[in-house]
């Protein structure tokens, strides 16, 4: 006898896609996100834990965007026109994003540049994009986040990258007396993965800054943000801009390795051995004619000749419990 298999929608019991059999989709008829799995679930007890997320009393601010609510965590930053937030989508299926809030309105324009910059640079083909892209920041879309109270503000939803505590800013604020110099090959060292993949896309960053990349410690991986003046270019633009890119970034691990003992220009560290020490001032003050692979290449041969040959050394971003 042949057995008919259908798959249904455990909150209202319509009719799922067929793309349900192997991955996460999201019901066409009342929105509720769906996994599948092993385990039976009664539609009864799953409708009743539906019904008592929606209605969680959370504390803190909730907002709507487009069909979902969601209950903000905790601020992540602020600039001057927006502010950054994690927040949670309220449902069976909760998911956590990373928000960009416009204090005010009028700041759409800014906010739909960095979505579609984003949505470009996630759409990149050729060699490495599938690892490179997803260590990218993966935009969900901009639009209204209205407020309990019935205020407006646009925001820029991204999907929240789990592990990362947080960017190289409040790790130098941490760290006053600024990083162990080992640590600064590894951050980089991603950075520059990164920047070589979409640089050779004809990509360039054009912001790069302490408060722009985001760590996570246990991975060892930095996750590169703030993409609202990234451009394209090509030709001689090309070139200047990704100099500028390598300068910045070299100024921004200057930057950890100082810490923020002063409000000075940051120094080299003051245990950095020389090698890398000279590599981040030729890099960050002189410029270079490298590209980022050319450059990964120079900080390999520097951080041998610091440290010897490599090993993994646990990395805690905020050792005094900042």
């Amino acid at each position: 006898m042949l057995t008919l298999t259908a798959l249904v929608c455990p909150q209202c019991a319509a009719p799922l896609p067929r793309a349900a059999r192997w991955r996460t989709v999201q019901c066409p008829y009342c929105g509720a996100t769906v996994m599948r799995g092993e385990e039976l679930v009664q539609r009864a007890d799953f409708h009743a834990a539906w019904l008592r997320a929606q209605s969680h009393a959370a504390e803190g601010q909730v907002f709507q965007w487009r069909d979902a609510r969601y209950r903000v965590l905790m601020p992540l930053g602020h600039g001057r026109h927006h502010e950054l937030l994690l927040a949670q989508r309220l449902g069976a299926a909760p998911e956590r994003v990373t928000v960009k809030l416009a204090h005010v309105a009028g700041h759409a324009d800014g906010l739909r540049r960095e979505y579609e910059v984003l949505h470009a640079l996630q759409a990149l083909q050729g060699p490495g994009a599938a690892y490179f892209t997803r260590r990218l920041p993966q935009p969900i879309g901009v639009d209204a986040a209205t407020t309990a109270a019935g205020g407006s503000h646009d925001a820029l939803l991204l999907r929240h990258p789990p592990g990362h505590w947080g960017s190289l800013a409040a790790v130098a604020q941490a760290q006053p007396e600024g990083i162990d110099a080992r640590h600064a090959v590894w951050l980089w060292r991603r950075m520059l993965e990164v920047l070589g993949f979409v640089h050779s896309h004809g990509w360039t960053h054009r912001d790069l800054r302490p408060a722009h990349a985001l760590v996570h410690p246990h991975d060892h991986g930095v996750l590169l943000v703030g993409w609202r003046e990234a451009r394209q270019a090509e030709g001689r633009a090309l070139a200047d801009a990704v100099a500028h890119d390598l300068r910045q970034s070299a100024w921004t691990i200057r930057a950890v390795l100082h810490g923020s003992r002063d409000g000075g220009t940051p120094g080299l560290g003051a245990h950095t051995p020389a090698p890398l020490a000279e590599l981040l001032r030729r890099c960050s003050e002189d410029g270079t004619a490298l590209d980022a692979a050319a450059l990964q290449t120079a900080l390999t041969e520097a951080a041998l000749a610091s440290f010897g040959a490599p090993r993994f050394i646990p990395f805690n971003p905020a050792p005094h419990g900042a």
